[in-house]
């Protein structure tokens, strides 16, 4: 039961929390490339976020006191202090998606979400909990990988909110191997880290579909074919927004994966930038949110 040989985070990433306080105004309501089914997915992906972050709080902070390395122990509060942050601004954004008319679906999801979570803290151990975190924490690294990756992906959204996409996504890769890597310490077993992951990914993509549906029907979109064909097609086609993700996500079946096999750590330091230049362009227009240009697309896989 041990880390995975010689890998590790490189030196120069910092896991740091950070309180953004992002301002959600005049948002559209199909706020990702004007599409309802790329938004909707993104707006149920962020309903699971409060409750399920703090799962990941708790699960981690049952077993840090197992960590005695100083810098480990620095890596996993910075953890915890992330995934409190994401926590809080995601709260916020649900709100907004209450506030433009979605209070059923957003309460809805968010209580349903509440739900499976105290499922799963009563009927899980507090290892099966810490695996599912460890899982859970994969999809969302090769998602925040996906989005920072392709930076046409992440210009088609509007720029009220495109910025905690951003800043998630690069917090994301920050502390994707934490989780990960305090499993393989404590319980390390290949065959509950594989069998969790299929169970995770099934349990996650069935809620999303159920409130990307959701959200579709109260848009009454849900019966309007090219619609939906269109949103299917741009998630699962061929260079689908998940499709893509699918290489990375097979990786985790590996008996000799960690996340920082793949070093993309030089993504952090260029959107941190972009981040920086967009939070102060917004300070001097005060009444706007301004556009900051986005790299051209580099190195997507």
């Amino acid at each position: 039961m041990s880390r995975t040989a010689a890998i590790s985070k490189p030196a120069h990433v910092s896991i740091t929390p950070q309180r953004m306080d992002f301002a959600f105004e005049d948002v559209p309501r199909h706020w990702f490339r004007n599409d309802p089914v790329l938004t909707h997915f993104l707006n149920a992906l962020s309903l699971t976020f409060p409750d399920g972050e703090r799962f990941f709080v708790d699960a981690v902070r049952a077993f840090r006191d197992q960590v005695t390395d100083k810098t480990r122990q620095a890596e996993i509060s910075g953890f915890i202090g992330q995934e409190a942050m994401h926590s809080l601004e995601h709260d916020s954004f649900n709100h907004m998606l209450a506030s433009q008319g979605y209070r059923e679906e957003a309460e809805g999801g968010q209580k349903l979400a509440r739900h499976l979570i105290k499922q799963g803290r009563e009927r899980l151990s507090a290892k099966q909990q810490l695996a599912a975190t460890a899982a859970l924490e994969h999809i969302t690294a090769i998602l925040a990988n996906r989005l920072l990756k392709d930076p046409a992906l992440l210009a088609s959204m509007h720029p009220s909110v495109r910025a905690l996409w951003i800043w998630h996504a690069i917090e994301e890769i920050e502390h994707k191997a934490v989780a990960f890597d305090l499993y393989q310490d404590v319980v390390g077993s290949y065959r509950m880290r594989v069998r969790t992951l299929l169970a995770a990914t099934l349990a996650l993509g069935t809620y999303t579909g159920k409130y990307t549906w959701a959200f579709l029907k109260k848009d009454r979109l849900h019966r309007r074919p090219l619609v939906l064909a269109r949103g299917m097609w741009r998630l699962f086609g061929i260079n689908g927004v998940l499709t893509r993700t699918i290489p990375d996500f097979l990786t985790f079946l590996r008996p000799d994966f960690h996340p920082w096999q793949e070093d993309n750590s030089a993504l952090i330091a260029e959107w941190r930038a972009i981040l920086a230049a967009q939070e102060q362009a917004q300070s001097s227009h005060q009444d706007s949110v301004p556009e900051v240009p986005l790299p051209t697309a580099q190195g997507q896989h």
